[in-house]
């Protein structure tokens, strides 16, 4: 009997291991061209989980698998510190010369008492300098909501509010029948100047009709299991490839800006990404810099990811990151102090 079940156990083993090696393939493989690498990216953090599970059991038994499933963790070590940030406490109040801050504040529409004033007296009184706003109301009004901030920019649902001057703006166009969403200003700092794009990627529109069979699913009703995987999964592929387009077109605007470049905003994507990738490569992730802990930024029906961002420059540099669990809107707010 204990052999029967060392060689289940070895079967469940490999199988984790190719599970996790496929995940690590999701940053680097267009979902246009391969989308399974990209879904079974959302598997990253289960799957280690599992896999480290089973390093310890083969570590008990003393058995030399355990070699090959550390060889396997390991190899995926650079991906772990997307998800935990490993740094030490950072300095309060260190010098730099921006502070910067990105929130999905969900329409202002978010359940619960005075959600709405919360979330505009959280920003006010932030004490940030540029705040990137995903889902902000369409509407020229709601800027009067925002009296520190003089110097602001809109197109569709994402915004750019200063205390800086904002010389130049502009936004980016994607195909039509995509939901996302991106701006860009060009802000004067004293004698420098940065641009600072506000994205708000193609979102999986994940309606009522979702969030039931995903209920259902996490409950352990599998009635309809087989529908309701193929129902979400299509939404997510669909998705994905979205987003690698237009995270394609932002990037080679972003290599063609005079300035040194912020991007913020709402991903929809994990670190595990096609999306992300495109965006992080050749920048600097404020997250990994200088963050601490859990680094989920999502808090509404769905699993809980790190999906809102800030990436810069590497000529500038990452003085502090703070991910405030303030449960105003779905999503928390993210900020960052920067250096010149």
């Amino acid at each position: 009997m204990g052999r029967l079940f060392d060689i289940i156990m070895r079967i469940v083993t490999i199988i984790a291991m190719i599970g996790l090696l496929g995940s690590y393939t999701a940053p680097y493989i267009n979902p246009n061209v391969f989308y399974f690498s990209s879904l079974l990216g959302y598997t990253y953090h289960y799957l280690l989980i599992v896999n480290i599970i089973l390093l310890l059991y083969w570590i008990a038994r003393w058995k030399k698998i355990a070699i090959l499933s550390i060889l396997i963790i390991a190899a995926g070590y650079p991906l772990i510190t997307t998800y935990y940030g490993l740094n030490p406490q950072t300095v309060p109040d260190a010098p730099h010369d921006l502070s910067i801050m990105t929130y999905n504040i969900q329409m202002l529409r978010a359940p619960g008492k005075d959600a709405s004033s919360k979330i505009v007296d959280y920003i006010n009184n932030s004490g940030n300098d540029i705040v990137c706003i995903q889902e902000f109301p369409q509407r020229e009004a709601s800027f009067q909501k925002f009296p520190s901030y003089p110097y602001h920019y809109r197109h569709r649902d994402v915004a750019l509010i200063s205390r800086y001057p904002i010389i130049n703006k502009g936004e980016i166009n994607f195909a039509k029948g995509h939901s996302a969403a991106c701006i860009y200003g060009d802000i004067a700092i004293g004698k420098d100047t940065i641009r600072v794009y506000s994205v708000h990627l193609e979102s999986y529109r994940l309606g009522k009709n979702e969030q039931q069979i995903y209920k259902e699913l996490t409950s352990g009703n599998t009635q309809n299991a087989t529908q309701g995987v193929k129902t979400i999964s299509s939404r997510l592929v669909t998705a994905n490839r979205n987003r690698a387009k237009q995270t394609q077109i932002i990037k080679d605007h972003t290599q063609q800006s005079p300035y040194p470049v912020i991007i913020c905003g709402d991903f929809n994507d994990t670190p595990i990404s096609f999306a992300y990738h495109t965006l992080s490569e050749g920048m600097k992730d404020s997250f990994i810099e200088k963050g601490r802990g859990l680094g989920n930024t999502y808090i509404g029906e769905f699993p809980s990811f790190r999906i809102d961002h800030i990436l810069h420059a590497p000529t500038l540099s990452t003085v502090s990151y703070t991910r405030d669990t303030v449960k105003y809107s779905d999503h928390y707010p993210v900020q960052s102090d920067i250096r010149f």
